[in-house]
């Protein structure tokens, strides 16, 4: 019988409340594909810090192998620690924008909760 009221209450909201709370719900979804593509960045930075670490073990005239497609070429050392350290940069760069990205949607987040429990709160009391 509850779900009957809360699904007639949540008809009766007002536009702007059902605009809010649409906006909430967008916020929400945005923050969690940031936050997901933030554990796949931190994964892939580990595992070139970890590769990076292994090749300082390495001497320096060993010949390594690098995949290329489907197919293992030989490298130098030197290429590979270079390559590796321009992916990790790059992987640091995208790091630093989904933490401004997730700081700033966290903020809205907050802003709009704030405002969509207050909205309805006045909207559950004039209903009473």
């Amino acid at each position: 019988m509850e779900k009957k009221g809360v699904l007639i209450l949540a008809e009766k909201l007002p536009p702007e409340v059902q605009a809010k709370l649409a906006q909430f719900q967008q916020v929400q979804e945005q923050l969690k594909m940031i936050l997901a593509q933030k554990q796949n960045v931190q994964a892939e930075l580990r595992e070139v810090e970890s590769v990076l670490a292994e090749l300082e073990k390495l001497p320096d005239n060993i010949e390594l192998y690098k995949n290329v497609g489907h197919v293992l070429i030989r490298t130098s050392k030197e290429n590979v620690v270079k390559e590796l350290n321009e992916r990790k940069e790059i992987l640091e760069l995208r790091m630093r924008t989904l933490e401004k990205q997730e700081a700033y949607l966290q903020k809205q987040y907050d802003e709009l909760k704030r405002k969509v429990t207050e909205e309805l709160m006045k909207t559950y009391r004039a209903a009473k």
